[in-house]
């Protein structure tokens, strides 16, 4: 099972491994740092899109690198970002997990409240920093 996931981030690609090691025999990731091609702190629809976004650039590097293509069997990548869509600020991350065929499956992670006299400091930074 080979894996190309967005990332350079030991404990995430050692999650990511665990995880698919629950279902698969033999599971080889490849962390690679990826551009999400949104802002360094994602808000709201930005970070669906960052993490799609890491998946197209992992397979557009996989294929100018010859990596194998027709050998990878998942391209993963997440993204954090904060929201307040539903009513509160609330930090999340999007995971996007595509196969060898093109089909994709989106996880949400568990929000965590970020209280309203931080998001402008948020807005001019980043909560915080990583490279995927």
């Amino acid at each position: 099972m080979r894996i190309l996931m967005g990332t350079k981030n030991p404990g995430k690609i050692e999650g990511a491994k665990q995880a698919f090691e629950k279902y698969f025999d033999k599971v080889e990731i490849e962390g690679i740092a990826v551009e999400s091609e949104v802002s360094n702190q994602p808000f709201d629809e930005e970070i669906l899109k960052g993490a799609k976004n890491r998946v197209e650039n992992l397979k557009k590097y996989a294929k100018e690198n010859n990596r194998g293509t027709d050998t990878i069997d998942f391209y993963i990548a997440s993204e954090a970002g904060i929201t307040n869509l539903l009513g509160d600020w609330i930090d999340f991350n999007v995971a996007v997990v595509e196969d060898a065929k093109s089909f994709q499956s989106v996880g949400i992670s568990q929000g965590f409240p970020v209280p309203e006299k931080y998001i402008e400091e948020i807005k001019q930074s980043e909560l915080r920093k990583s490279d995927g």
